[in-house]
């Protein structure tokens, strides 16, 4: 057991040195599509931004950009909202590159509870003004478009209130869930990613700590439009996994991926127990539709039942329709159950379903609105998460709603802020909100996200 344990620990700091060494080449196309990839399916999300080329740039009084654009209309000099954004460490000639980004903001919870706790509402998870993320990815992409074979790897440093969501067992806490270095009420550093990846012709395989496939949204703040997640992905989802990962592309628009894991959000425990994570990402030929799917499966720890490792299951269908240049709809439905998971003969099964819609305004400019249902079957995932928090442990049995809607500014490249009002309610079992007072809520919220 100890061996397997050290060879976590020993890929992490080989990591570290292939992340400083950082030899080979790269080209202008690799694995990884940019600083922000990597987790779920960014894709979908990526796409609302792009206006086809057809339409006219940012350039205009209406934008927020300059007014009068000389000859070139679409001259980043005079369209700061589609230049390139500017880096405080710039890539180096192997392909190693050092990013980053510092997301935080506000929340107004109309209820004003005692607690300053959002209920079940988490990453902006209080009533307050917070750093939810200051956050650093070193890298080196795979790239096999000039060679057939290559290797590199990627290591993220998470600092901030966000830190808790992303910690994983045998790191950032011991076998027991103690916490091994983070010892601050709301503040912490995580590190939810540290692989080496080796690619050959259309195969990458990681090997490490990564984020998991399953679903739409996002840890990183860059890649979700709204300062809120659904629930979906809050509690209906892992966040991380430690193992091996394949993915191979079939053809420009069929990619499939499998791999072995060893639970959710673990990176060492005392009982090691392989798991699948297998999935595929369909394109159509026009690329306006994308099919998503993702499934885990494996034992899963139970403290609270005997046998205490018991089969959890998990899937994710994701479904983007680019219906206009400037409109795109997402469907995503998960279902995931938990066999034996209070105890013998006893399951667990929640899913949900939720639709976003993205709307591009100008370069400088996106409007977007979700809608949710997720139905926690037998209160086994919803619950708030750190132990202060009110609702902290409570078991609410029923069906969860939540409407939000917002807008993205993106006054320069690198700079996007994020106004949302989010409207939550409850119907079955249990107050979620108000400190366990109320089955409602209503938020109105604000981040900004700063890249390096």
């Amino acid at each position: 057991m100890d061996s397997l344990r050290n060879w976590k620990w020993a890929l992490v700091a080989g990591l570290v040195a292939q992340q400083l060494g950082a030899v080979g080449s790269l080209s202008a196309q690799s694995h990884s599509l940019d600083d922000t990839a990597g987790t779920n399916h960014p894709v979908a999300y990526s796409a609302a931004y792009s206006v086809a080329s057809g339409d006219a740039c940012g350039c205009d009084a209406a934008s927020g950009c300059a007014a009068s654009c000389g000859a070139d209309p679409c001259d980043d000099a005079c369209d700061p909202c589609a230049a390139e954004p500017w880096r405080l460490f710039p890539e180096s000639a192997c392909g190693f590159s050092i990013t980053g980004w510092m997301a935080g903001g506000a929340v107004a919870n109309a209820g004003d509870p005692v607690s300053r706790y959002n209920g079940v509402t988490t990453f902006p998870d209080r009533n307050e003004v917070m750093l939810n993320q200051l956050y650093l990815v070193m890298q080196r992409p795979t790239d096999t478009s000039e060679e057939f074979f290559d290797i590199g790897g990627r290591l993220d440093l998470l600092f901030g209130t966000d830190y808790i969501f992303t910690q994983a067992v045998g790191l950032e806490t011991d076998l027991t869930g103690a916490p091994k270095w983070n010892n601050h009420r709301f503040y912490g550093l995580a590190m939810p990613q540290a692989y080496v990846e080796v690619a050959a012709g259309d195969l990458a395989v990681k090997v490490g700590h990564f984020y998991t496939i399953i679903g739409n949204e996002s840890v990183m703040a860059p890649n979700n439009f709204f300062y809120t997640h659904a629930y979906t992905m809050q509690y209906g989802e892992p966040f991380t996994h430690t193992g091996v990962l394949a993915t191979y592309a079939l053809s420009d628009q069929l990619s499939v991926t499998t791999g072995i894991h060893n639970g959710w959000d673990i990176f060492d425990r005392a009982s090691e127990r392989a798991g699948l994570l297998t999935g595929f990402t369909w394109k159509s030929f026009d690329e306006r539709t994308t099919l998503s799917f993702g499934l885990t499966a494996g034992d899963e720890f139970n403290a609270q039942a005997i046998p205490t490792y018991s089969n959890r299951t998990m899937y994710s269908l994701v479904a983007t329709r680019q219906v206009t240049d400037r409109l795109q709809v997402v469907l995503q439905h998960d279902c995931g159950w938990n066999k034996d998971y209070s105890a013998p003969g006893v399951d667990a099964e929640w899913y949900g379903l939720h639709k976003m819609v993205f709307y591009t305004i100008n370069d400088c400019w996106k409007w977007g609105a979700r809608a949710e249902w997720f139905r926690d079957d037998d209160g086994a995932r919803v619950t708030g998460v750190r132990a202060d928090n009110p609702v902290a442990g409570a078991s609410f049995v029923g069906d969860f709603y939540e409407i939000s809607t917002g807008l993205n500014w993106t006054p320069t490249a690198n700079l996007v802020v994020r106004p949302e009002i989010r409207w939550d309610w409850f119907e079955g079992t249990g107050l979620p909100f108000d400190d366990g007072g109320n089955d409602h809520q209503f938020l109105a919220a604000f981040d900004a996200i700063l890249h390096f």
